[in-house]
């Protein structure tokens, strides 16, 4: 028997989280755990690790660092997936760090203009994957284009 794949799931809250959760049935054979600031939404989900919505703090940063580098020390991820916003880029400094392979997937409101947090992540994410075909070019041949999350007529 195979040993179920351990996937760290990353987000914000709102539509980043609503992206995440359409990324669902691909995680069906596996193992998952949040990683997302606390809200109503996110308090529903399962074997959640939620910190609070301070994205632009410093010391908050820095906390969220820690924290991550404890969660990936006691849930040992395979992966890790996020599709943003700021949360993720902590995430993606630990996983780097920790050698856990991380995709990427910027948010579907960024059409030809990359977000803050994929400015950054595209540096440190192994797949980095865009919403709109438009926005390839932004990344300079870094970002894949396979579809949308939420447009159902999407490739």
């Amino acid at each position: 028997m195979t040993e179920r794949k351990k996937i760290a799931l990353v987000s914000s809250h709102g539509g980043h989280l609503t992206e995440l959760l359409e990324l669902a049935p691909a995680f069906a054979e596996c193992n998952t755990f949040y990683f997302c600031y606390d809200a109503e939404t996110t308090r529903r989900l399962p074997n959640a690790y939620l910190t609070p919505n301070r994205p632009y703090d410093p010391l908050q940063f820095l906390i969220n660092l820690v924290r991550l580098w404890r969660i990936f020390s006691k849930e040992r991820p395979d992966l890790l997936v996020s599709t943003g916003a700021e949360i993720a880029i902590p995430a993606f400094l630990v996983a780097k760090l920790r050698r856990v392979p991380s995709v990427y997937i910027e948010c579907g409101a960024q059409v030809t203009r990359p977000s803050l947090t994929g400015r950054v992540v595209i540096h440190l994410a192994d797949r980095f994957f865009v919403q709109w075909p438009e926005l390839v070019p932004a990344y300079r041949g870094r970002a894949q284009y396979r579809g949308s999350l939420v447009d159902e007529t999407a490739p």
